[in-house]
Protein backbone atom coordinates (compact mmCIF):
# COMPACT_ATOMS: atom_id res chain seq x y z
CA UNK A 1 0.00 0.00 0.00
CA UNK A 2 1.34 3.84 -0.94
CA UNK A 3 2.10 5.89 1.72
CA UNK A 4 0.37 9.04 1.25
CA UNK A 5 1.21 12.99 2.46
CA UNK A 6 -1.82 15.30 2.79
CA UNK A 7 -1.25 18.88 1.08
CA UNK A 8 -4.65 20.92 1.98
CA UNK A 9 -8.13 20.54 2.02
CA UNK A 10 -10.58 21.52 -0.31
CA UNK A 11 -14.72 21.96 0.33
CA UNK A 12 -17.56 22.35 -1.68
CA UNK A 13 -20.72 24.75 -1.35
CA UNK A 14 -23.84 23.69 -1.15
CA UNK A 15 -25.56 24.18 -4.32
CA UNK A 16 -28.90 25.42 -2.29
CA UNK A 17 -27.71 27.52 0.55
CA UNK A 18 -24.15 28.33 -0.81
CA UNK A 19 -22.67 27.43 2.57
CA UNK A 20 -19.53 25.29 2.92
CA UNK A 21 -19.73 21.85 3.17
CA UNK A 22 -17.33 19.63 5.29
CA UNK A 23 -13.79 20.30 4.08
CA UNK A 24 -12.28 17.23 2.34
CA UNK A 25 -8.61 16.75 2.87
CA UNK A 26 -6.22 16.39 -0.33
CA UNK A 27 -3.35 13.96 -0.67
CA UNK A 28 -0.82 12.95 -3.07
CA UNK A 29 1.31 9.34 -3.00
CA UNK A 30 4.59 10.21 -1.22
CA UNK A 31 6.67 8.88 -4.03
CA UNK A 32 5.55 11.34 -6.31
CA UNK A 33 6.58 14.17 -3.64
CA UNK A 34 9.78 14.59 -4.61
CA UNK A 35 8.43 15.16 -8.65
CA UNK A 36 6.15 17.67 -7.38
CA UNK A 37 9.18 19.77 -6.30
CA UNK A 38 9.85 23.08 -8.25
CA UNK A 39 13.43 23.39 -10.07
CA UNK A 40 15.31 25.37 -7.81
CA UNK A 41 15.42 28.44 -10.09
CA UNK A 42 11.34 28.76 -9.91
CA UNK A 43 11.56 27.96 -6.27
CA UNK A 44 13.51 31.01 -5.79
CA UNK A 45 11.18 33.06 -7.72
CA UNK A 46 8.07 31.98 -6.14
CA UNK A 47 9.76 32.56 -2.52
CA UNK A 48 10.35 36.38 -4.24
CA UNK A 49 7.00 36.78 -4.86
CA UNK A 50 5.86 35.86 -1.31
CA UNK A 51 8.03 37.74 0.69
CA UNK A 52 6.49 40.27 -2.04
CA UNK A 53 3.12 39.67 -0.74
CA UNK A 54 3.69 39.57 2.58
CA UNK A 55 5.27 42.80 2.36
CA UNK A 56 2.12 44.26 0.79
CA UNK A 57 -0.29 42.82 3.68
CA UNK A 58 2.97 43.88 6.45
CA UNK A 59 2.33 47.70 4.79
CA UNK A 60 -2.01 47.38 4.12
CA UNK A 61 -2.01 46.57 8.05
CA UNK A 62 0.13 49.26 8.94
CA UNK A 63 -1.90 51.17 7.35
CA UNK A 64 -5.50 50.09 9.12
CA UNK A 65 -3.67 50.46 12.49
CA UNK A 66 -2.73 54.18 11.80
CA UNK A 67 -6.07 55.07 10.22
CA UNK A 68 -7.46 53.34 13.10
CA UNK A 69 -9.26 50.90 10.90
CA UNK A 70 -10.53 48.08 13.19
CA UNK A 71 -9.17 44.29 11.74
Amino acid sequence: MADFIQVGVTALRDPATGELLPAVPLYIRAEDAGAARLPASEEEAAGNWADALADMMKSYVNGCRAAGVPM
